[in-house]
């Protein structure tokens, strides 16, 4: 009788072991899918949900929250009359769209130049600035209060420097790229300075990530 219950005792020990082995197994693999590992820039497990805004395209449109849904976004902000980094940086978003567009994975992806200088960049400077790059690109702009209602809520900001004799002045902003998936979330920041091969690389990545824990 005593055999049995020390018999009895270890098969159940050894049972609690294995179901722990087991649940450490499952768990683990859970985490490691949920885990983004070493993807730079990738904002999680909490990306940032975008609240309703409203900024004017260069078609003299509403865009608003609705127009991120089911999309990937590439955001910079910049403006036209930026003498180095903005030209840049569209450049790169160029190739990086191109390049996706032959690989078959730019279906639902849009680029967007949100200006950080309202006032000079109008909707029909915003189109011929944002055409001359790529003509499938967005350029949003509007009064300081609509450009406001998305940038506050990405967190960039920017200072214009005092006006030269001819009225022309620069304005320092950020130069990074913000990824926004299509639940309308800010989910990676790509710093400075671009790659259009890893951002193509980080992209694909982060998708395929979010396909798989969304």
């Amino acid at each position: 009788m005593f055999k049995n219950r020390v018999l009895n005792s270890a098969l159940f020990v050894l049972a609690l072991i294995i179901l722990g082995a087991l649940t450490g197994i499952y768990t683990s693999d859970y985490y490691r899918r949920a885990d983004p590992g070493n993807i730079p820039g990738l904002l999680w497990p909490e990306p940032k949900q975008l609240r309703p805004f409203a900024t004017i395209d260069q078609d003299q449109n509403v865009f608003g929250l609705d127009r991120l849904q089911n999309k990937w976004s590439f955001v910079f902000f910049g403006y036209t009359h930026c003498p180095d980094v903005c030209p840049l940086t569209m450049a790169t978003l160029d190739e990086t769209y191109r390049m996706l567009q032959q690989s078959g994975d730019a279906e639902d992806v849009q680029v967007i130049l949100v200006s950080v200088d309202p006032e000079r960049d109008s909707s029909e400077v915003l189109k011929s600035y944002t055409a001359y790059f790529n003509p499938g690109f967005i350029g949003l702009g509007g009064n300081m209060s609509q450009v406001e209602s998305l940038t506050r809520q990405i967190g960039i900001a920017w200072f214009h420097h005092e006006q030269d004799a001819e009225g022309n002045y620069l304005v320092d902003h950020s130069a990074s790229i913000f990824l926004i998936d299509p639940q309308a979330r800010l989910l990676a920041v790509f710093g400075a300075p671009h790659d259009d091969a890893e951002i193509r690389k980080r992209f694909r990545d982060i998708r395929d990530f979010y396909r798989d824990n969304s």
